[in-house]
């Protein structure tokens, strides 16, 4: 038996180690170990008198709104009544003088973080690190009841003997540090059997009335990282997400990162991969010459409005990825092309005339191109400014889009292009950078 428990402590570490991993890269933390301790008071046919209880629970809170919580725990509950004789049947509840029990549980409850749905913290100070919570749950007690008549018998109920729990109550928790938090909280826990205090025959459900204190410790939390219930703690709404730190690699530089054109120069002549014979195909369409780039590198060509050019060099081997639009997002399957991109040069006019890069971007603007990948979206432009600033200081180029301006979603963008190949390299390469949370977006003025 003690080797079991070893077992299922061992196994409850390694989840809460894996989870804290999972989470890491995010500003506030997800997880909570409470523990809580109160009174008891039993509503029951007898007059009961308050008894104690302690329980332990876990949490997770997925979102900012909800949160679920695992507690088993362990009470007492005592009541008696003042018994002369026998009155009716000796069943009857008139006829118990007392009854002890003692009871461990264990419960399931959702949370609804009231201060989120009704915004209490900007209704006043009261709320400013208070949080209330709306409690619904259930579970299961096993009790061990002894119950005295007045005739000297005595009953004792635990052998196979559980009962089906639901609880409604409020939760509170005050903000103490980052790490730690004051809970407390009420509940009536109405369970669903007519004997917790021994008498059958009243047929009314019994129940008890709860009242705890305690501590809660937040999983994963430090000086800099607080738990998810205090999103906004002080009337300051953070960032969710904080991506990896690690640097750009060589050659995975956003367009606008390594200076080149931010616009896509492929005019409409070259749709699709130019063979080598390109030259046979398209020598004499519309005046426009194309010749491999290392003649023009070698022979030092100029490139003028004049001399129109359009230079292409082939990759080796093709992009066998396929692309899927879902709605503003794209799923992605297949190998990336490896090779070395395509590489197009015009002629001076059709080049942007100045090299824009996304950082030079204060405001916010349509998307500059098809495809825009993008690794943030708001309902406004209150905390997209900050999320914008917060990659430029990583070093990363970054701007805000908008669709529209009846368009109340703004985007956070950090590469932008025309090219289907080449925005799917570069979405690979972002989705390593911030763990999967970005997507393409695909961008269709009308």
């Amino acid at each position: 038996m003690i080797s079991f428990y070893k077992n299922i402590v061992t196994v409850v570490l390694l989840f809460l180690l894996s989870i804290g991993n999972a989470y890491a890269q995010y500003k506030y933390t997800r997880f909570a170990f409470d523990v809580n301790g109160g009174f008891s008071m039993p509503n029951t046919s007898i007059t009961g008198t308050a008894g104690g209880y302690s329980e332990i629970g876990f949490k997770v809170a997925p979102s900012r709104f909800l949160a679920g919580r695992l507690a088993v725990g362990v009470g007492t509950l005592t009541g008696s009544q003042q018994v002369d004789i026998i009155t009716g049947t000796r069943d009857n509840v008139a006829n118990y003088t007392k009854f002890n029990a003692s009871y461990y549980y264990f419960s399931g409850s959702g949370l609804l973080n009231l201060e989120r749905v009704f915004k209490l913290r900007k209704m006043g100070r009261f709320f400013h690190r208070l949080n209330p919570f709306l409690s619904i749950g259930a579970g299961y007690m096993y009790p061990d009841i002894e119950v005295n008549r007045v005739d000297g018998q005595f009953k004792n109920y635990n052998k196979n003997v559980r009962f089906i729990a639901n609880n409604f109550g409020l939760d509170f928790k005050y903000f103490l540090s980052n790490r730690f938090d004051l809970s407390f909280g009420a509940e009536y826990k109405l369970v669903q059997t007519y004997y917790l205090d021994g008498a059958y025959s009243d047929k009314v459900y019994d129940g008890m009335t709860n009242a705890y204190v305690g501590i809660s410790y937040n999983i994963g939390a430090s000086a800099n990282r607080k738990h998810l219930d205090w999103f906004n703690l002080d009337g300051i709404e953070e960032l969710m997400f904080v991506p990896f730190q690690n640097n750009i690699k060589q050659g995975d530089e956003p367009i606008a990162e390594s200076k080149k054109p931010l616009v896509d120069t492929t005019i409409s002549l070259v749709k699709e991969i130019i063979p080598s014979n390109a030259d046979s195909i398209f020598a004499k369409t519309n005046d426009i010459k194309i010749v491999n780039i290392d003649s023009i590198t070698n022979n030092n060509q100029k490139i003028d409005d004049k001399n129109p050019v359009v230079v292409i060099t082939t990759p080796e081997t093709n992009d066998t990825s396929e692309f899927k639009k879902f709605g503003r997002h794209s799923d992605i399957k297949g190998d990336p092309d490896t090779s070395t991109p395509i590489k197009v040069a015009v002629s001076p006019s059709s080049q942007p005339k100045e090299g824009i890069l996304l950082n030079d971007i204060d405001g916010i603007v349509r998307p500059m191109g098809k495809y825009n990948i993008i690794v943030g979206t708001y309902a406004g432009s209150k905390y997209a400014y900050p999320f914008r600033n917060k990659l430029r200081k990583q070093g990363l180029q970054a701007a805000l889009f908008k669709d529209s301006e009846r368009s109340k979603m703004v985007r956070v963008c950090v590469y932008y292009g025309d090219n289907r190949k080449e925005a799917n390299r570069q979405l690979r390469s972002y989705m390593s950078k911030f763990n999967g949370q970005v997507w393409l977006h695909i961008y269709n003025p009308k």
